[in-house]
């Protein structure tokens, strides 16, 4: 039964997948270009001085991306069971309900992780040719609350798509926003290094959204 669950998941989500790993994979190679621009015109001596002196990573192109393609895939895996009535058919499976929605958030969190380490290893790959270990995990730890709004913003979308009332879904979505504002408020390098924990938490909170909204949907509370 988990196969088959697993498969059902990924049935609804392929195609944004790999069209989520397309986008990541494009936008990780046109900031590489970007930076072997600046090298080819002003020297590699340049790209370090205006890292070390100005806190630029040179990488703020991707800074969206995890936030769109969080987006995209809680929407792909998790519409369809509302708009095309497929929950309740779901909750019926002879499968424990609980288990059940772990397994969805699982297989879209998974995808998202994938996503995610494709591109942050293709930069750190890139970056660790051109500057010092040291220069490359500030740069890395830049990006993190990036990947989390990613995954935040996923378990967001897929709480509003399972919520049965409109009142809870403007509700959660105003949440939704307020919380994933925080994870671009400050450009600096590192500036998010002492927040990380409380992100990770945040996070792993946000998961229990979209039980209660399976609960309230259960219950009948509907529009």
């Amino acid at each position: 039964m988990k196969k088959a669950l697993i498969f059902k998941e990924w049935i609804k989500t392929r195609m944004v997948f790999f069209i989520s790993l397309a986008l990541a994979v494009a936008v990780a190679l046109y900031a590489m270009l970007m930076v072997n621009r600046l090298i080819e015109l002003k020297g590699v001596e340049h790209f370090w001085l205006i890292m070390l002196l100005k806190d630029n990573s040179f990488i703020d192109i991707i800074k969206y991306v995890p936030l769109v393609i969080g987006i995209a895939l809680g929407v792909a895996q998790m519409a369809p069971e509302m708009s095309q009535k497929r929950l309740k058919l779901t909750l019926h499976l002879p499968y424990p309900q609980n288990r059940l929605i772990a397994l969805m958030l699982a297989a879209g969190l998974v995808e998202l992780l994938i996503i995610f380490l494709v591109q942050a290893g293709m930069i750190t790959v890139y970056y660790s040719t051109l500057i010092p270990s040291e220069l490359v995990w500030r740069v890395m730890l830049t990006t993190l609350p990036w990947y989390f709004a990613g995954f935040m913003a996923y378990l967001f979308v897929t709480s509003i798509c399972l919520e049965g009332t409109w009142r809870r879904r403007i509700i959660i979505a105003l949440l939704g926003i307020a919380t994933l504002m925080m994870c671009f408020l400050q450009p600096a390098l590192e500036a998010y290094n002492g927040m990380l924990l409380v992100l990770l938490a945040t996070t792993i909170l946000l998961s229990i959204l979209s039980f209660g909204s399976v609960i309230r949907f259960k219950e009948g509370r509907q529009d």
